[in-house]
């Protein structure tokens, strides 16, 4: 009986490390969400329910958007292509636009007649339109549910906002009526995120109808929070003392960097990104978004908890990421909307126990290569007669490879419309801007111990860069950056491309031909 035992034992090992599928799919996408959580050693957070999820899967500790913005960035991982191939770079245009006949992500298991379900914030609303539909997700799935404030499915309302809650804080009611100003310094209150809670709900809801039916299925699931206005319940709060919160240690631009790299927000508390807001506003602020994101952890548990008590968990992987990173006033930055580290890395972390558990992966990945990974996990192939820009992970999981074929570099984007040449920082915002009318482009590479950043003017009639007139050049080393724990304070604080070394000339050239390589032709 011992040894059938053993048998047994080792049986069931060999199925957890070699079995190739189907799995079903969990995909959690969480808005604005950077890696400052327990997975990743920071003291300060309290997300013991993601951190559970790290221990038992493997964290990324170098995952990289393509777009730091909500919009843009979905549609890229959504779409498997980058943003100079969906051509959805703001507020205004989607992939289905210029490519109809392109397989989304979740409508990869539709075409192979799984169940495709997802709730709460998945593509931005109104891009593409009704939450791409069918084209995306089963009948079951339909009318799309993004709770509350859904402005997406209906097609006489303009407005569009990826961020609206279903309970507003009495600030952004004052800031309406046109009473106050709203801003990073006081955009928060202790009203609990029912967005959350309700898209939870809903994901459990089909999970329950999952264990009756027994079909295989792709879950997605957007949590809105920690983005702005920031909100939790005040238990949330309290786990985030004032006197636990640090200030950035570098709150002033990089030395030597262009205007043209810096997004102005907030005007209404500082005058320019070189003049830091308040002590006192930055300590509120980082503690707001510290607490929305503990009160996000805390339902999402639920939904682990419940994809556990119904028999899936082992069964199941499950996928969670940010759709970009987050700047809490280091370098005089707030939000997102720019190519620095801290507004492009986003956490990653993938839960698939037949694989493994428990490791950490450094090699570079982008969010291009999810579309190709959960395809890879859920044991499918990817759709016919497409190319996709990303590759799956799965063999850096599997130990297989340490990376991506040979090639560690990732590319993000962001575009400018710059009003004053004279100062390319001030309003330079294309969110709701046609993308005929951007001015410049960004474009940055990022290699294990280097980022390069390459801003260069833009053609609006072909929706395309003029390498030839570059207005700025960035370059940050990165080999004294700390992977874990994670530290926001280390790097690219000084431009090493101002009055560069004749090896960093050289460098700088040689990774400039990189980025044009990869965007020259990226526009069809």
């Amino acid at each position: 009986e011992i040894w059938l035992l053993v048998l047994s034992l080792v049986a069931c090992v060999c199925v957890a490390q070699d079995d190739k599928g189907p799995h079903n799919i969990l995909h959690i996408i969480v808005d604005d969400l950077r890696p400052e959580l327990g997975a990743y050693g920071a003291l300060n957070a309290y997300t013991p329910n993601i951190d559970r999820l790290a221990k038992e899967g493997f964290v990324f500790d170098r995952a990289y958007s393509q777009q730091a913005v909500c919009g843009p960035s979905r549609n890229s991982f959504l779409s498997g292509r980058r943003p100079d191939r969906s051509r959805s770079w703001n507020f205004i245009n989607h992939f289905r636009e210029d490519h109809p006949e392109w397989t989304s992500l979740p409508g990869a298991f539709l075409k192979n007649n799984w169940i495709s379900f997802g709730s709460g914030k998945i593509y931005h609303p109104k891009l593409p339109p009704q939450y791409d539909s069918n084209n995306s997700w089963s009948k079951t799935a339909l009318p799309f549910f993004n709770p509350c404030w859904n402005t997406a499915d209906d097609p006489k309302v303009k407005f569009q906002d990826g961020g609206l809650p279903c309970v507003f804080c009495k600030v952004d009611v004052e800031a309406a009526l046109k009473k106050i100003n709203v801003s990073i310094a006081n955009e928060f209150c202790d009203t609990d995120a029912f967005e959350d809670t309700l898209s939870v709900d809903k994901a459990k809801s089909f999970l329950k109808n999952a264990a009756k039916t027994k079909g295989f299925f792709y879950l997605a699931v957007g949590m809105h929070k920690p983005h702005m206005p920031w909100q939790a319940s005040a238990e949330d709060f309290a786990k985030h003392p004032i006197g636990s919160i640090h200030l950035p240690e570098h709150p002033l631009p990089p030395i030597g960097v262009p205007g043209i790299a810096l997004h102005f927000t907030d005007d209404t508390i500082h005058n320019s990104p070189w003049s830091p807001v308040g002590i006192n506003e930055t300590l509120a602020a980082r503690r707001a978004y510290y607490a929305a994101t503990t009160g996000m952890d805390r339902k999402l548990g639920d939904l682990l908890d419940a994809l556990d008590s119904l028999g899936f968990y082992n069964t199941t992987a499950v996928v969670l990421h940010s759709d970009h990173g987050w700047q809490l006033g280091e370098h005089g930055e707030w939000r997102k909307m720019t190519n620095f580290e801290l507004a492009v890395r986003v956490p990653l972390i993938v839960r698939a126990p037949w694989i493994g558990a428990g490791r950490r992966v450094s090699g570079i990945v982008e969010l291009v290569d999810i579309y190709p990974t959960i395809l890879d996990l859920a044991g499918l192939l990817l759709p016919r007669n497409e190319t996709l820009d990303g590759q799956s992970f799965v063999p850096m999981m599997s130990n297989s490879q340490s990376v991506h074929q040979g090639s560690e570099m990732a590319f993000s984007q962001y575009p400018r419309k710059v009003t004053d040449p004279n100062e390319m920082w001030k309003s330079n915002s294309i969110i709701h801007d046609n993308r005929t009318l951007f001015t410049h482009m960004g474009y940055s590479i990022r290699i294990p111990f280097w980022r390069y950043t390459e801003w260069v003017a833009w053609n609006g009639t072909g929706l395309s860069p003029i390498w030839s007139q570059v207005v700025g050049r960035e370059l940050y080393y990165h080999n004294d950056t700390i992977l874990y724990p994670t530290d926001f304070n280390t790097y690219e604080n000084v431009n090493l491309a101002v009055n560069a070394s004749q090896s960093n000339l050289l460098l700088i050239k040689n990774l400039s031909q990189l980025i044009h390589t990869q965007f020259g032709n990226s526009t069809g």
